[in-house]
């Protein structure tokens, strides 16, 4: 929702890769996202937010887990530059260098890219 664009299909292209990754039985996304819009406008400190909602996944594999924040950031075709500027602040809050960042990100382009064309 950084982008100020949240639409019903991403919210089931989320919710699909969810169910996908076996995490669905921790989290129903579409419950949280009702819940967050109930409570969005009182969040005082994001990044506080931000940690706190990295903990509720307690990750191991902080590269995994911002590919994944990087591919539902671009559920609907476009990165734009709060997303882009969103996912910077929770690739830093993972401790993720600026050079892995990079390189994610590029990656994650990549494969979408590759998914749409079909060629690689």
């Amino acid at each position: 929702m950084k982008d100020g664009k949240f639409q019903e299909s991403e919210l089931d292209t989320i919710s699909d890769k969810l169910v996908t990754l076996g995490l669905q039985k921790k989290l129903n996304f579409k419950d949280e996202m009702r819940k967050f819009k109930s409570y969005q406008s009182s969040i005082t400190d994001e990044d506080m937010y931000l940690n706190y909602l990295i903990s509720l996944f307690k990750p191991t594999n902080n590269l995994a887990l911002l590919s994944w924040c990087i591919e539902l950031c671009d559920a609907d075709g476009n990165i734009s530059a709060e997303e882009e500027r969103l996912l910077t602040r929770i690739g830093n809050l993972l401790n993720i260098g600026d050079t892995e960042q990079d390189l994610v990100q590029r990656l994650m382009k990549q494969r979408a890219t590759v998914l749409v064309k079909k060629e690689f």
